[in-house]
């Protein structure tokens, strides 16, 4: 109200400063304060008096050939209404045509518009150019000018005889005057001589855009000191209270009709007060002293940016405005809802455009960062928040190096830590193995050394045997010294007779083989016991030496079966199958019979299906490591609740894990750096999908 009472004061001192020009001007030379009222004199007077009134209380926000119209017709109608006084018919044509012509482009320009299109669409482009047509010569200052000299022309005869010619040239002088005059500087000069309590004065609050920021008009001086980030303060005047400043940031800077805007952030209360400060005036904070303490007060090293639209409980969306360039997918932000500190992680970032007016518009990075919760530090994990944070709420980047983390022991396994923090990421290793754990992702990106140090930590109180058809598990856990389950003495006899007995079963004799079969299904049974029962922890399946797939198979689904079935007679019995490279062990339906004939091959993940299904209750669980699960059975993969997913790129992956961890994380994927995982699932502390970093530190 008080900006409000300031402007009007302000024009009605310019315009009544005119009038008394003017008057005085008349009453030198005619000798009366009144103009005359005759047509002629009035028309003439009239004209001059719009000029003052257009131009300072309707040009300096001329934006709108709306404007226009509202000029154009009042005209139109006055000078069809005289008519008749014209002695020049070409001079009324010609003025009315004029007229006429800016009242047809004004319309035509708001017809022709449409908010439905792309600004740079025919139709806007052609509104646009008709616009400013309307507008520049619509202004105040040209057709109420129209008034003027049509009326000075038409009576030139009459007033050079009724007045003399000094007083002709001093009024074509004060319209001239009238022309020239910058009314919006000269107002915002006497408005800043006012305001400009302070030289650390940059600008005034104009708007309020949500709680937290605030639209500021800077003054002209002020535009090119102003920068992102620097720290201001001011009172706001409808604030609840003066005694204390609101403090905040320079969050953004453009241009709006060819002035610099800014955007303030509020991020708190200044500690000194802003004595004999006026309100809404916006001052910039320049002792260092106080710049230091309100920089580290209000934490803008670590800002971020402030949540924007379309943000959900689960996923916020950020518009990016940070200091240093530091940000990268996977990185923990923060933000408060009331007192309850909140944690997100960030999975994409892309380019966005804001449209201000017409064609201005200005650039930002916009963010996008999934909800982990509140950390609790008993529990070693996030607990999900059931809310969503309101628009403009500032971000940081997560500062966590005054937690203290619990400490936790076996079977909590520590899979890494989130990005940038020492924030564990665990998992526990029993629940894991019952449930069943998948490590996906493609080669060379993590998945062998996490298996090698998952499987270490098992062996504590777990049988860990390891089905492995590549041969390299035998070198890389050679430090662990473990059993070669197939390399048990006879067993290598009956698996040369056991091909000789296939190649006889070929040609229809079943019941050698099946009697072949209870026989090496046998063997199988007394090693898995002698293993399992015995002090060595870890046991190798390996089949290198049996060229035949097919053999390789049927081989493994006696292995399984034998497992299984002790298992089943031995309650209390914890077991781990890891299937490395699991494309060759539980190939998908559409890859049926690649290692093999088909009935085998279906046969060996039919059993392992059914441990996915049921070894929970036997004490067996698997240990999926694949590169694509497009390969690898559903039904095996779908039974595993936790999971832990490297760098991947080929659109079944993402279809498939998109039901695990959700479309948006899932894009994330791709751009995973190597050691980098997504894990979710039963078995991990904070259920909740994230990004975790699972590179060691050399020691």
């Amino acid at each position: 109200m008080d900006k409000f009472k300031f402007y009007i004061t302000n024009r009605f001192i310019l315009l009544i400063t005119s009038v008394i020009l003017f008057v005085g001007i008349h009453f030198l030379f005619t000798g009366s304060i009144l103009p005359d009222t005759s047509t002629k004199n009035i028309w003439f007077y009239s004209g001059l008096f719009m000029l003052f009134f257009s131009i300072l209380f309707i040009e300096p926000y001329y934006s709108s050939p709306k404007n226009v119209i509202t000029n154009s017709i009042p005209l139109l109608l006055v000078y069809v209404s005289v008519k008749e006084s014209f002695t020049h018919d070409g001079l009324w044509l010609a003025t009315i045509s004029i007229i006429g012509l800016l009242l047809i482009v004004s319309i035509a320009a708001i017809a022709i518009s449409s908010d439905n299109e792309s600004p740079d669409s025919t139709r806007n482009k052609i509104s646009d150019t008709l616009k400013n047509i309307a507008v520049f010569f619509g202004r105040g200052k040209i057709i109420y000018s129209f008034v003027f000299i049509s009326v000075l022309i038409l009576y030139k005869t009459e007033i050079l005889t009724e007045v003399s010619d000094t007083y002709l040239f001093t009024m074509i002088i004060l319209w001239g005057v009238v022309l020239i005059i910058d009314s919006q500087s000269l107002h915002n000069s006497f408005r800043r001589e006012k305001k400009q309590l302070h030289s650390n004065a940059i600008g005034e609050i104009f708007g309020v855009q949500s709680k937290k920021i605030f639209l500021a008009k800077l003054f002209e001086d002020k535009g090119k000191s102003i920068r992102k980030f620097d720290i201001v303060k001011f009172k706001y005047s409808m604030q609840d209270s003066d005694e204390y400043a609101i403090a905040g940031i320079v969050f953004d800077t453009y241009l709006l009709n060819q002035e610099k805007w800014v955007k303030v952030l509020q991020l708190g209360a200044a500690e000194k007060q802003l004595t004999n400060y006026g309100k809404n005036i916006v001052y910039k904070v320049t002792e260092k002293e106080e710049v230091q303490g309100l920089t580290k007060t209000l934490n803008v090293e670590n800002f971020v940016g402030v949540v924007i639209e379309k943000s959900t409980i689960g996923i916020i969306k950020f518009e990016y405005s940070k200091k240093t360039d530091d940000i990268q997918e996977g990185d923990l932000l923060e933000l408060k809802i009331g007192n309850r500190r909140l944690f997100y992680q960030v999975i994409s970032g892309s380019t966005e455009y804001e449209k201000l007016e017409s064609k201005n518009e200005t650039g930002f990075i916009e963010g996008e960062a999934i909800q982990l919760g509140e950390w609790q530090n008993d529990l070693l994990s996030f607990q999900k928040f059931g809310w969503v944070p309101a628009i403009n709420t500032p971000i940081f980047k997560a500062d966590t190096s005054n937690f203290q983390v619990q400490e936790y022991s076996y079977p909590d396994f520590k899979l890494g830590t989130i990005p940038n923090t020492q924030l564990p990421s665990v998992i526990n290793l029993h629940e894991a193995v019952s449930h069943h754990l998948a490590l996906l992702g493609v080669t060379g990106s993590g998945k062998s050394f996490l298996a090698r140090e998952v499987i270490t930590s098992l062996m504590t109180d777990t049988n860990v045997i390891c089905i492995d058809f590549t041969g390299e598990y035998k070198k890389d856990l050679e430090a662990l010294n473990p059993a070669e389950l197939i390399k048990v003495d006879g067993l290598d006899a009956l698996e040369e007779n056991f091909a000789e007995k296939h190649r006889k079963a070929l040609n229809r004799q079943p019941d050698e083989e099946l009697k072949l079969k209870k026989q090496i299904q046998g063997k199988l049974d007394e090693y898995v016991k002698q293993f399992i029962e015995g002090e060595n922890n870890l046991g190798l399946f390996e089949l290198p030496a049996l060229s035949n797939t097919s053999f390789i198979i049927e081989f493994t689904q006696f292995f399984i079966e034998s497992v299984f079935n002790y298992a089943k007679s031995n309650e209390g019995s914890r077991i781990c199958l890891v299937l490395e490279e699991a494309h060759t062990i539980v190939p998908e339906t559409n890859f049926l019979g690649d290692l093999g004939d088909y009935g085998s091959t279906k046969a060996l993940v039919n059993k392992m299906s059914q441990i996915a299904l049921q070894g929970r209750k036997y004490g067996v669980g698997l240990m999926v490591i694949a590169q694509r699960t497009a390969n690898v059975s559903k039904t095996v993969l779908t039974q595993c609740n936790s999971i832990v997913c490297f760098q991947a790129f080929d659109e079944t992956s993402f279809t498939f894990l998109g039901n695990y961890i959700g479309k948006d994380l899932v894009q994330a994927l791709p751009n995973l750096k190597r050691y980098h995982a997504i894990v979710t699932g039963k078995a991990i502390r904070s259920n909740l999908p994230m990004i975790v970093n699972l590179e060691r530190n050399e020691e």
